[in-house]
């Protein structure tokens, strides 16, 4: 590489990770984020299939049509594509300085977590996209008591039992006397010949070998109340990525307590 362009990419490096780039892209993501507010408030059916039907299809199809309301979120994916590179390379900058300095041994992986932490954001966030990207959902099923699914891809299925209703007592909420505020749907993971109970909540899904069992709707909402109609709702999602915002989950949380434990080291 000639030294011309080695000098280019050299400044190009540093105009990267400047933390002048950094405050006007925070600047321009909050700016962005509070006229997207706006839009998804009176525009929720535009978003809401975005994770059922994946991005790329969302944005061929929901995006496409509706490019008002949908500008500010392609300009969020350009805006957080724009502040990871100037994570990176702020990161990389400082981590590179901290290994040229040779630190002790005992003492590197204190000064390295800060930006450990960074880089887990980053995995995390990769993690997400590549989860809108590539995940899929079946939002069509729906189990009476007695009924049974298969689990695609794992070799297990899904019994449901019934229900053990929390019902909501006493006069704090009087319009919701008597209904079920958690169903407690009583089912069982079937596999290799081995029952495994579970209990399905609204936000308490169950996952089985990276597929993921989704709540997403109950009858009756009163116990007693048309028992005859029973049935759950489910939503089933394959999301292969998991593992890497989960990593940089993990990443994250080793970070934070190299973070926390090297401050009490130093003093």
């Amino acid at each position: 590489m000639s030294g011309s362009l080695r000098g280019l990419a050299v400044r190009l490096w540093r105009a990267l990770g400047s933390i002048r780039l950094t405050v006007a892209l925070c600047f321009l993501l909050a700016a962005d984020l509070g006229l997207g507010y706006l839009s998804l408030r009176e525009n929720l059916e535009i978003f809401a299939p975005m994770s059922d039907v994946g991005l790329l299809e969302w944005m061929d199809s929901y995006g496409a049509a509706n490019p008002a309301h949908a500008l500010w979120f392609f300009v969020m994916l350009v805006l957080l594509g724009g502040l990871a590179v100037n994570t990176f390379v702020c990161t990389t900058e400082r981590v590179i300085h901290i290994l040229a300095q040779r630190p002790a041994r005992r003492e590197l992986p204190f000064r390295l977590a800060p930006h450990l932490m960074h880089y887990a954001v980053l995995i995390i966030l990769a993690g997400y996209l590549c989860s809108y990207l590539f995940a899929t959902s079946d939002t069509g099923r729906a189990l009476r008591p007695g009924g049974r699914i298969e689990l695609p891809g794992t070799g297990a299925a899904l019994h449901f039992h019934g229900f053990a209703p929390d019902v909501l007592q006493g006069k704090r909420v009087e319009a919701f006397e008597g209904y079920v505020m958690r169903p407690n749907a009583q089912v069982t993971i079937l596999r290799d010949g081995q029952a495994y109970p579970a209990v399905l909540n609204f936000n308490a899904p169950i996952h089985v070998d990276g597929v993921g069992i989704y709540l997403s709707d109950f009858q009756p909402r009163k116990p007693g109340g048309g028992m005859g109609r029973a049935y759950i709702g489910l939503i089933v999602r394959r999301d292969p990525s998991a593992v890497i915002y989960q990593s940089g989950m993990a990443i994250f949380v080793l970070g934070l307590a190299l973070y926390v434990f090297g401050r009490k080291f130093r003093r």
